[in-house]
């Protein structure tokens, strides 16, 4: 038998048809597998909940108000003392009914007032008086607090890590939603208070030359108005 030793002879090769078959295979685009790209979002969506963790728990990064926060004390402190010592009366509910009838009988309130006070506050002084001793209790607290966590910001940003900067970051958005409603609250009270001195005038009176110049009703709900207006103006920033 003869046998061909031409060099030039190709070697013996795979047959063209699968040659064929493996590069259509290559061709192929290779179909993401459902577990693996379910497996991969879920990686993806862990990878930015961790990103975004640490932001949303940061203390916000505004600048203290010093004015703000001074005058937030101050009111928070005076409506704080005024709830306290009606509690510690102990019986300042039972007691506002003889109160408020006493002070309708001098007639120095203004018609408006006084009809309200006798058509809603009278029939029901004792959950009124609960409902003032409590509001004026928790709103002089929530001023309070609102005024000492503006204050301490910048040093708990400094110096706190971890799990306490993330509360610290939670109590400062809780009070910046519930600073607005001791404001209002607290002006509500002093409007009310105001009217209850018989709306003394609050410009030059000669005849009282040894009294204050601005009723204590009327200074605390213009302060509580400052503070509501400044509130707002600062969540829109």
């Amino acid at each position: 038998m003869a046998v061909n030793i031409n060099p030039r002879t190709p070697p013996q090769t795979r047959p063209q048809t699968e040659r064929n078959t493996r590069r259509q295979r290559r061709r192929v685009p290779q179909l993401p597998h459902p577990h693996r790209s379910r497996r991969g979002e879920r990686r993806a969506a862990t990878a930015a909940a961790l990103v975004v963790a640490p932001q949303a728990a940061a203390v916000p990064a505004a600048a203290p108000n010093f004015a703000l926060a001074g005058l937030e004390l101050l009111v928070g402190y005076e409506w704080l003392v005024s709830g306290a010592d009606k509690l510690l009366f102990g019986g300042f509910p039972a007691a506002l009914h003889g109160l408020l009838a006493q002070t309708l009988s001098g007639g120095q309130l203004p018609g408006f007032f006084a009809a309200l006070l006798r058509a809603l506050v009278l029939p029901n002084a004792v959950p009124f008086g609960y409902l003032i001793e409590w509001g004026e209790t928790l709103a002089g607290i929530g001023l309070i607090a609102a005024g000492l966590v503006a204050l301490l910001r910048p040093l708990a940003r400094r110096y706190l890590a971890g799990r306490w900067k993330a509360a610290f970051g939670f109590v400062v958005r809780l009070l910046d939603w519930l600073a607005p409603v001791a404001a209002a609250g607290a002006g509500l009270l002093g409007l009310s208070f105001f009217f209850l001195d018989g709306l003394p005038s609050p410009w030059l009176t000669p005849s009282i030359a040894y009294g204050g110049a601005v009723d204590t009703g009327l200074f605390l709900a213009a302060a509580s108005v400052v503070l509501l207006v400044s509130r707002l103006a600062a969540k829109r920033r």
